[in-house]
C-alpha cells in the first residue's frame, strides 16, 4: 500500500502561469512585504522547491521585492495598495527597507501624476479635435446644400433656356443647351488650334 508520501521518482512540474497567479495572490494578500521563498513555501500549497527552480518565477519575485507597486504593472486585476500603517508595521524592525518601501510608494505616485497629466492633456486635444471636426462637419453640410442649391438652379435655367417663351420670362439670352451651337464653338477652337 502506498501513500502520496512515499511515492518516489521525478517532482510534478507546474505551469508558469499557476505559479505566477499563486504569487501574485500572496503579493497582493501581503503587500508591502518583502517575499521570501520559505514564506512562499509555508504559505501556499507550493513546496519551497518550486518556487526556486523556475527562474521566471524568480525573476518576479525579484521585481515585486524592488518595487511592490510593480505588481501592478504584472497584474492588473485585484490590485492592493499597501496602506501606509501596512508598510509601517511590516517594515518597523528594518528602518533601511521601510525608507525603500516608501519611496516606492512616492515613486508610484509621481509616475502615476504624470501620467495623468499626459491623459489630461491627450484629452484636451482629442476634445479640440472633436469640435475641429463637428465643425468641418456642419460646413460640409452647409456646401452640400449650396451645391444641391446651384445644381438645381441651373438644371432649371437649362430647361428654361430651350425655349424662347422661357428665355424671355426667365431673362436669358441663349439656348444653354444647343447643341449645334457648342460643337461650332468646339470646331471652330479646334481649326484654331491647327492655323
Amino acid at each position: 500500500m502506498t501513500t502520496e508520501k512515499s511515492k518516489g521518482g521525478r517532482p510534478q512540474k507546474y505551469s508558469y502561469e499557476e505559479l505566477r497567479s499563486v504569487l501574485f495572490e500572496y503579493a497582493n494578500k501581503k503587500s508591502g512585504k518583502l517575499i521570501t521563498l520559505a514564506d512562499l513555501g509555508r504559505e501556499t500549497k507550493f513546496p519551497r522547491y518550486v518556487w526556486r527552480n523556475n527562474k521566471q518565477i524568480r525573476e518576479d519575485i525579484e521585481k515585486l521585492n524592488k518595487t511592490p507597486i510593480a505588481i501592478v504593472g504584472l497584474m492588473k486585476e485585484n490590485v492592493k495598495i499597501p496602506s501606509a500603517e501596512d508598510l509601517v508595521n511590516s517594515n518597523y524592525k528594518n528602518k533601511n527597507l521601510l525608507i525603500t518601501r516608501v519611496q516606492q510608494v512616492l515613486d508610484a505616485y509621481q509616475t502615476t501624476f504624470e501620467q495623468v497629466l499626459k491623459t489630461t492633456e491627450l484629452e484636451n486635444s482629442l476634445n479640440i479635435k472633436e469640435k475641429e471636426i463637428a465643425s468641418l462637419k456642419e460646413e460640409i453640410d452647409a456646401l452640400k446644400k449650396q451645391a444641391a442649391f446651384y445644381q438645381e438652379k441651373y438644371e432649371s435655367m437649362t430647361l428654361h433656356s430651350t425655349t424662347l417663351l422661357s428665355r424671355k420670362n426667365f431673362d436669358l439670352k441663349e439656348n444653354v443647351i444647343d447643341v449645334e451651337k457648342k460643337f461650332k464653338e468646339i470646331d471652330d477652337e479646334f481649326e484654331d488650334l491647327f492655323k
